[in-house]
């Protein structure tokens, strides 16, 4: 402020500084800077403990109360003019609040739509029905009774009626699959499966002895599911050869082959010797999703688990050790 003095000439305006107005002169004469903040503020502490607790007891509303309160710390340290520290604090429990307030808005709203979702059926699948194995189909013929004068007559008459074919006919290939016949016609069993191993191994396929018996509707149905892509798949590249167990029984008796159970498969070695057979005990219904599974792991063996293993028979003129 200005002030009127007298001077030599009259009197004059100096300017008069009031100490202390522009901060505190030191012992050279050079103002000193205002003293700094005198306490923290306690509005701003309380911003910050609201924060804090909001995450331990008070959710939602300690998040609520922590933003409000350091909203009212930033206007009284704002209006201090220096004279309050904390903004600090009180930024932080306003960080702290809105952090708390949406963790709180998202766990509500999750507890709600679990409380309104409609209940879910199990999609868990039913347990198994267990169901007895089917017992074998032994198809075997039972040697015919000793016919008597007149009935040895009349089978001598029906003999020379042609006979009608026992076995349903195939063609030569079903899709990726050979099929071949053996006859009585056609001289012994062995030579006739070691004529089809040769062709076989020409043909780059594998032979499998296919043996059935007339008037078996499982060794049909086999027959009639060949078409099937689970069946060509399965049997793709490989050779069935059919064989009568009516027609043969003793020569596959000497081949070590199992013929009291058809339809049965047999895999043979180069002397048309039997290496492994299965037959139709080891699945449910004579359908191409149960049959064909079975014979492509016999085929690769891998068919460890059997519900009849096979143990090969003893050939003509064998004797146990």
């Amino acid at each position: 402020m200005r002030r009127i003095v007298a001077g030599p000439g009259g009197p004059i305006l100096e300017d008069e500084v009031i100490p202390g107005a522009f901060g505190e002169l030191d012992e050279t004469g050079q103002r000193q800077a205002p003293q700094g903040p005198l306490r923290t503020s306690g509005t701003a502490t309380l911003a910050l403990a609201a924060g804090v607790l909001s995450f331990f007891c008070l959710f939602g509303f300690g998040g609520a109360l922590a933003i409000a309160l350091g909203w009212l710390a930033h206007n009284e340290i704002d209006r201090s003019e220096g004279r309050l520290a904390g903004r600090g604090l009180a930024s932080t429990g306003i960080g702290l609040g809105i952090a708390n307030l949406v963790l709180t808005v998202v766990g509500v709203g999750a507890l709600v739509a679990l409380a309104v979702r409609p209940e879910v059926a199990s999609t868990s699948p039913p347990a198994p029905v267990l169901r007895p194995l089917p017992p074998p189909l032994v198809t075997k013929p039972a040697p015919p009774p000793a016919a008597s004068e007149p009935e040895a007559e009349a089978e001598a008459e029906a003999d020379l009626a042609p006979a009608a074919p026992s076995l349903p006919l195939l063609p030569a290939r079903i899709g990726k699959i050979a099929v071949a016949e053996v006859s009585a016609a056609g001289g012994p069993l062995r030579g006739q499966l070691l004529a089809q191993l040769a062709e076989s191994t020409k043909a780059g396929e594998r032979l499998v002895l296919w043996t059935v018996a007339p008037d078996c509707e499982p060794c049909d149905a086999v027959g009639r599911a060949l078409p099937d892509v689970r069946m060509q798949r399965a049997l793709a590249k490989v050779r069935l050869v059919r064989a009568d167990t009516a027609v043969f029984p003793r020569e596959l008796q000497s081949l070590g082959v199992s013929d009291d159970i058809v339809p049965g498969f047999t895999l043979l070695d180069a002397r048309a010797h039997a290496l492994d057979h299965i037959h139709g005990g080891e699945w449910d219904a004579d359908i191409p999703v149960n049959i064909a599974p079975i014979l492509d792991k016999f085929l690769h063996h891998s068919l460890n688990k059997r519900r009849h293993p096979w143990a090969r028979p003893l050939r003509e003129g064998e004797t146990p050790l």
